[in-house]
C-alpha cells in the first residue's frame, strides 16, 4: 500500500513487485513533457498513486510490466521483464490500435512481423533505446524479448478499432482470449487497487 511522503527524494513501495523512485520520477515527468505536453506536468502525487496497474505474464503469472494510466490514450510503463507471451516459442501479437511508444531510460529489444504486400516479414531483435520512439501499427506484431533492467516507456495510442491476437511459427491468427486465471492473478498482483 502507497505511503504518504513529503519529498519526492525518497523510494516508495506501491505493491510487493513495485518500488518507484524519485529518479524514475523524474524520468516519467520528463517523458510527459517532451511527448504529451497537453497533459500538464506529471505530478509526484499522481505518479505514486494506487492507480498502477502490474500486469502477470500470461505463462508464469509473475509481473512482467507496471501500467500507469496518464489519459485516455496514454500512459507510463515500467517493464520488469521481457513480454514472452509464448515462453520459448515465438507469440508476437498486435494491438487494438495504432501507438507510439518513447523508450524514457533503458532498452527494449522486440521481434517484430509485418505484413508487407502480403508476406510476413520478420524483423528481429530491433532495439529501442531511451530517446526512440517506436511506431507500431494495428498490423504489427511483436514481443518484447529482452530489455534493461528500469526500462520506461510512455505510449501513446489511438482509439481501439478492432480486435487483437496473436500469430504462431506459421502465420496463423488467433484472437486474444485472457488465459484461465488470468484476471485473479492481476487481481492478487494489484492489492494497493482495492
Amino acid at each position: 500500500m502507497a505511503q504518504l511522503i513529503t519529498s519526492p527524494k525518497q523510494r516508495i513501495q506501491i505493491a510487493p513487485h513495485l518500488t518507484l523512485t524519485s529518479d524514475l520520477f523524474e524520468i516519467a515527468a520528463a517523458g510527459v513533457d517532451l511527448h504529451t505536453p497537453e497533459l500538464g506536468s506529471l505530478r509526484w502525487e499522481a505518479f505514486i498513486s494506487r492507480q498502477w496497474t502490474l500486469v502477470p505474464d500470461e505463462l508464469t503469472g509473475e509481473p512482467y510490466k507496471a501500467e500507469l494510466r496518464l489519459s485516455k490514450f496514454s500512459g507510463v510503463n515500467y517493464w520488469l521483464a521481457p513480454d514472452r507471451r509464448g515462453g520459448e516459442q515465438p507469440k508476437p501479437h498486435n494491438h487494438p490500435w495504432d501507438f507510439h511508444s518513447a523508450t524514457l531510460a533503458g532498452l527494449l529489444v522486440e521481434d517484430r512481423v509485418d505484413l508487407v504486400d502480403g508476406e510476413l516479414v520478420h524483423t528481429p531483435g530491433v532495439e529501442h533505446p531511451a530517446g526512440d520512439v517506436n511506431r507500431v501499427g494495428r498490423e504489427t506484431f511483436h514481443e518484447v524479448v529482452d530489455l534493461e533492467p528500469h526500462t520506461m516507456t510512455l505510449m501513446m495510442y489511438g482509439p481501439g478499432m478492432n480486435h487483437w491476437g496473436y500469430l504462431d511459427a506459421d502465420g496463423n491468427y488467433t484472437q486474444a482470449v485472457a488465459p484461465k486465471g488470468f484476471l485473479a492473478r492481476l487481481r492478487e498482483l494489484n492489492p494497493h487497487q482495492r
